[in-house]
């Protein structure tokens, strides 16, 4: 399945009537809708200067392990009615003993796209073909910085040579399997620039989609400069170095129009809100599903969801706009 034609598409719907009528009907016909983003450890073994976790008071509370026993059950529960399973969100994956487990029980519900998200310190070839090999589609890698310096300030606990041999074990597996390899690099004042020199520094790997996207404040965290302000007149300019490139070599950029850098609101968070599910192990969907008894289906029942998606279908989009939050679009390039 291409996940990022139907983003496409999805973008190319202004009607938010429309989008809202497209989720409806998926929802009563019990088809694939849902994202679900899973979280399996609330740990992370770097310390990066964007990231909560060098908010101390944040870090205090953001404990716990999702238990291997209830696997199943998040199958049955969700992953279902899921289009797509991200492992990792905010926290790192990798911690987690047996991230192998969820991606065959995602393959066994017939999730269409399981994605992984990961700083790549602690990828290993042999971890890497498991995951692949039992439905694994795509590998995320997050970058904060394009040479050895700004990646290693940027992100603390975090060793360069490493990410860079994750990117020689994946780019090497492709050869021989159907994997996308995903860099999502989050820019701000003082790594922004560097990005023009980004295909030099990893022309030697076989990427298949770059993200770039802005800081966003999650909390208070040790790099605190959130100003776009010096990264506004480079932006066009840097943006179009990477739209050629990434043409070049047949890549996806992902970026977003300068327009949005200081104004990220967008209807699409109001609909977000029926598509978008979060589960860690100490964070459930919604507070009041009751886990261990529903499931999304018994829930949505429950609930009358099919009711709310019709009253925002039926909703103006200037009574939505007040309902947003701070959410992003990128273009597909």
């Amino acid at each position: 399945m291409n996940f990022y034609k139907l983003i496409k598409l999805n973008h190319s719907i202004k009607n938010h009537r429309l989008k809202f009528l497209g989720i409806y009907l998926l929802h009563i016909t019990k088809r694939r809708y849902l994202a679900v983003h899973f979280d399996p450890i609330n740990a992370c073994n770097l310390r990066c200067k964007m990231c909560y976790f060098t908010d101390k008071n944040y870090v205090k509370n953001l404990k716990g392990i999702f238990p291997e026993n209830e696997i199943d059950y998040l199958g049955k529960s969700f992953f279902k009615r899921a289009i797509k399973l991200q492992i990792g969100c905010g926290t790192e994956p990798t911690l987690y003993k047996n991230v192998n487990e969820i991606i065959k029980t995602a393959s066994k519900y017939k999730v269409p796209y399981i994605s992984l998200t990961t700083n790549a310190n602690l990828l290993t070839k042999e971890t890497v073909k498991e995951w692949v090999v039992n439905g694994l589609s795509e590998i995320t890698v997050s970058l904060h910085g394009v040479t050895k310096e700004s990646y290693e300030s940027m992100m603390t606990k975090g060793d360069f040579d490493k990410f860079i041999n994750a990117l020689k074990i994946i780019t090497e597996l492709k050869k021989t399997h159907p994997v996308v390899l995903r860099i999502n690099y989050t820019f701000n004042e003082d790594n922004f620039e560097e990005l023009a020199s980004f295909y030099t520094v990893f022309n030697d790997y076989d990427i298949d989609i770059l993200q770039i996207r802005p800081i966003t404040k999650l909390g208070d965290t040790e790099y605190n400069n959130f100003s776009l302000e010096k990264v506004i007149p480079l932006y066009d300019n840097i943006n179009k170095i990477l739209i050629d490139e990434s043409t070049k070599r047949n890549v996806k950029l992902l970026s977003h129009n300068p327009s949005q850098l200081n104004n990220r609101v967008s209807i699409d968070s109001v609909i977000n809100k029926y598509i978008y599910c979060y589960i860690s192990p100490t964070s459930l969907f919604r507070k009041d599903f009751k886990w261990n008894n529903d499931t999304y289906d018994s829930y949505a029942k429950r609930t009358l969801l099919k009711k709310d998606i019709l009253k925002d279908m039926c909703s103006s989009k200037a009574e939505l706009m007040k309902h947003t939050s701070d959410k992003l679009n990128y273009e597909i390039n």
